[in-house]
């Protein structure tokens, strides 16, 4: 079954390698696994969207929740889906400005900007709302 797994968590310490890392790991291995997906990385906090199989998401997921470069790991969202939303992206990363910024605090009234308390029920819509931005790095 095809699922979607959304997940928020916090960088231990904020290092710019390990931004550079998980990106490289994402691209290099999620292509062997049918992994797809999209992270967002704001003010030392991860949103990540997952999908694939589910047993290949689920195995990626717990090796997340052992990572030391994810501290408190928390799923927002896992749910069958008919379709992938990001069929072609490996990984893609998302690139903040002012204008998403803005976005961002229109999809989620009254919410400071912080990924990691991002309200489940509110993940998938943002991603979606988000993906319609040029701000996207695939490669």
């Amino acid at each position: 079954m095809l699922v979607r797994l959304i997940y928020a968590s916090r960088a231990p310490s904020p290092h710019p390698g390990d931004f550079s890392s998980i990106l490289h790991t994402s691209r290099t291995r999620n292509p062997r696994f049918g992994i797809t997906g999209a992270l967002c990385f704001l003010d030392g906090a991860y949103m990540q969207y997952l999908e694939g199989e589910e047993r290949e998401v689920r195995a990626l997921y717990a090796a997340i929740e052992r990572d030391r470069r994810h501290q408190s790991p928390r799923l927002l969202e896992l749910v069958g889906i008919p379709a992938r939303f990001f069929p072609a992206w490996s990984m893609a990363l998302l690139k903040w400005d002012k204008r998403l910024e803005t976005l961002f605090h229109g999809l989620v009234t009254g919410q400071v900007l912080d990924l990691y308390e991002t309200p489940g029920e509110d993940a998938a819509a943002i991603f979606r709302a988000l993906a319609r931005t040029p701000n996207w790095r695939t490669a």
